[in-house]
């Protein structure tokens, strides 16, 4: 086929950018109807009910205002289909160049940081970033599917290699039975730390790398279809009844709607290996696709959505709707006061609030804090922030910020990394949490 040339490559780069800012701000019809029948479900009143409503509105307010439905922006994985003939190294090159576009507008929150320095490249870039899977196949369009899959829900992935004795559950054997086992053990160790209710891909079979992938190649299906494999329909179909009634519920507050989809491949494996691999999606279910024409670069198709027709808005706008259960208090707060809260317990907070992510945190534990936060309020929530030409940052004009929910477990996060809870470090953080 022809080489693209620079009119057609500048018209792919912006159809790649607008897959990349639409994926990351407006969450595609078929999610939207699994988080609206979760609303549906969950008595309003309850913790459950209010957690769907504010996330409900977040939805809506990240697709009216083209902002990141959630802050954590998540890893991008894309999955591409080229003509014979078509030059896969122009596309890594425009994917990356729009990667870089999304995240200098503020659609993507600059997230690839070097594992050995920490160091964030400001741009999404780098070693293994964004995640690109390239096939060939016997059409004349180019197809681009993305999955901004967030880290929080990401540590939540599982593996396991069968045989094995599992918490709770007992023996699970190399069976249908014994994969069905492992699934809902990965969804109850998720509980709400994967931002439940969440949605999660599974293979069966294949090794520990084809494994993983195409777990995460199951999260491209849409909610509503049904597996063509009967025996994995049932199973998918069994997973999401038996994982509706663990009381997980949303954000891990209890509740009816703990999944909102199930869905589940099979690879051929080698006879002395069994493995069940399983990635975990969280409500911010961030995927959508689009079929390019190869000769001009501009889109024919959106898959996943229809853009002729209008979005259906989760939420009326009505606003949190209380109960008169709620616990209010105004900043500063005493730490008598915080130690009566009980978990579960729903509280409205007034006065002045500091917003702060792990980086904070982190620097709070080695130095004094520059504002006085005896009795203050921290927001685990960053700014829309993009790196500029001398190396500083600076928030992106018109984003007042991303405040989707975050998994927020920064001191467990230390603990699990060996860090001692009797550590002058570790006490240091929980008494700045506290005080």
């Amino acid at each position: 086929m022809p080489q693209p040339t620079d009119a057609s490559q500048s018209q792919l780069f912006e159809s790649l950018v607008s897959l990349i800012v639409k994926t990351s701000t407006d969450l595609p019809p078929d999610v939207r109807a699994a988080m609206r029948h979760a609303v549906q479900t969950e008595e309003p009143s309850s913790r459950a009910g209010q957690a769907l409503n504010i996330i409900s509105q977040n939805i809506d307010q990240a697709a009216d205002v083209e902002g990141a439905i959630c802050q954590d922006t998540g890893m991008p994985t894309f999955e591409i289909k080229t003509p014979v003939g078509a030059n896969q190294i122009v596309i890594k090159k425009l994917v990356k160049e729009a990667i870089a576009e999304a995240t200098k507008r503020g659609k993507l929150r600059p997230n690839s940081v070097d594992s050995i320095t920490g160091e964030n490249t400001g741009n999404n870039l780098g070693p293994g970033m964004p995640v690109m899977h390239f096939e060939q196949w016997e059409r004349d369009d180019i197809e681009v599917k993305l999955l901004l899959k967030g880290g929080g829900c990401e540590n939540m992935n599982a593996q396991y290699s069968l045989p094995a004795e599992l918490p709770h559950l007992g023996r699970a054997d190399r069976t249908l039975e014994g994969v069905r086992k492992c699934i809902l053990h990965a969804v109850w160790n998720a509980q709400g730390k994967g931002c439940a209710p969440g949605a999660i891909g599974v293979c069966i079979g294949g090794d520990r790398t084809s494994g993983y992938v195409e777990a995460k190649q199951q999260l491209f299906r849409s909610l509503d279809d049904i597996n063509p494999d009967t025996r994995l329909a049932d199973l998918e179909a069994e997973i999401m009844r038996t994982a509706n009634t663990l009381g997980i519920g949303p954000m891990g507050f209890g509740g009816k709607i703990s999944l909102i989809g199930c869905k589940i491949g099979v690879q051929n494996r080698l006879p002395a290996s069994f493995f069940v691999s399983v990635a975990y999606d969280c409500w911010a279910y961030r995927r959508l696709g689009v079929l390019i024409d190869a000769q001009s670069g501009a889109i024919k198709q959106w898959l996943y959505r229809d853009p002729s027709v209008p979005t259906i808005p989760m939420m009326d706008q009505a606003g949190f709707k209380r109960t008169g259960r709620e616990i209010r208090l105004e900043a500063p707060i005493d730490e008598a006061t915080i130690r009566s809260l009980k978990v579960g317990d729903v509280v409205l907070i007034s006065g002045r609030a500091f917003t702060g992510r792990d980086a904070v945190h982190h620097h709070l534990s080695e130095h004094e804090p520059p504002v006085d936060l005896k009795g203050g309020v921290i927001y685990h929530c960053g700014p829309v922030v993009a790196k500029q030409p001398d190396g500083g940052w600076k928030e992106v004009p018109g984003m007042d910020g991303s405040n989707g929910y975050a998994t927020g477990q920064v001191l467990y996060a230390l603990k699990q990394a060996g860090v001692s809870v009797r550590s002058p470090m570790f006490q240091r953080g929980v008494q700045y949490l506290l005080k």
